[in-house]
């Protein structure tokens, strides 16, 4: 923990509290609102720090906050063992110009980030520059599978402000299946001029030489390379070939390229 201060959002109408980052604040906290479905502890800029449901915690990604400072206090409280602690609440508007540090603990667990895949990302391995009006960006390359067909998909994060922000998407969806780790790249786009260098030039993957119309676009298929895939979203990746199995889908594609 490495916040001064952090808030607290409870469902059900109460009123947002801000309060110092103690364990005996946030116990005092999920006690008062033990009622509440479902509350949100959080930094000043709202990165998320803990959720808990009817009193108990759901999700906390700083373990040894929670195992060492922060269940010593609040389990007595809620098995009747210790009374309920104050909570010191402070106004809002006294912390506005607060500055809140980057968080030490992974703050995007809830947008599904694994902690290796976070500190992957802090530590910048697993971003890749990419080139778009002189500058160079650092992107996060998001494996996922299409809902429709089940094809490999893939899109880019912009890292550029140090919070994930969607950018582009690499591949597309067509009504023509697949095989395992090929997909049709998304040529059709403000950057579709460099996104096959890029990949290349990231060592994802090649060309198969296989194209497929889809209105006034002739779309490329690549095949990508599932150690490089792995190493750069191996959660992503391992979704991604699950779903494959589910679908029992084949590993290689029937179909002849259209020419």
């Amino acid at each position: 923990m490495n916040q001064k201060y952090l808030m607290g959002m409870a469902a059900g109408g109460r009123k947002t509290v801000v309060f110092e980052a103690t364990a005996p604040n946030i116990a005092a906290f999920i006690c008062q609102n033990r009622t509440a479905p479902e509350l949100t502890v959080c930094t000043l800029d709202y990165k998320m720090f803990l959720t808990a449901r009817r009193g108990m915690i759901d999700v906390c990604p700083d373990r040894t906050f929670l195992v060492q400072e922060l269940l010593p206090v609040l389990v007595p409280m809620q098995i009747g063992q210790a009374q309920d602690v104050p909570l010191t609440v402070v106004p809002r508007e006294s912390v506005q110009d607060e500055k809140c540090p980057q968080p030490d603990w992974n703050y995007l667990r809830w947008g599904g980030y694994s902690n290796e895949k976070y500190q992957k990302l802090m530590d910048g391995s697993v971003l890749l520059d990419y080139e778009s009006d002189g500058q160079k960006i650092p992107m996060e390359l998001r494996i996922g599978q299409y809902q429709e067909g089940g094809s490999l998909a893939l899109g880019l994060v912009s890292w550029a402000e140090k919070e994930p922000e969607d950018w582009e998407t690499v591949t597309v969806n067509l009504s023509v299946p697949c095989g395992k780790d090929h997909a049709f790249v998304n040529i059709n786009s403000p950057d579709g001029q460099i996104i096959c260098r890029w990949i290349e030039k990231n060592g994802l993957g090649k060309a198969t030489g296989r194209q497929q119309r889809s209105g006034f676009c002739v779309y490329p298929e690549y095949h990508f390379d599932a150690k490089r895939l792995k190493e750069l979203d191996r959660d992503g990746y391992e979704g991604y070939v699950a779903g494959l199995q589910q679908r029992g889908r084949s590993v290689k594609s029937n179909s002849e390229p259209e020419r």
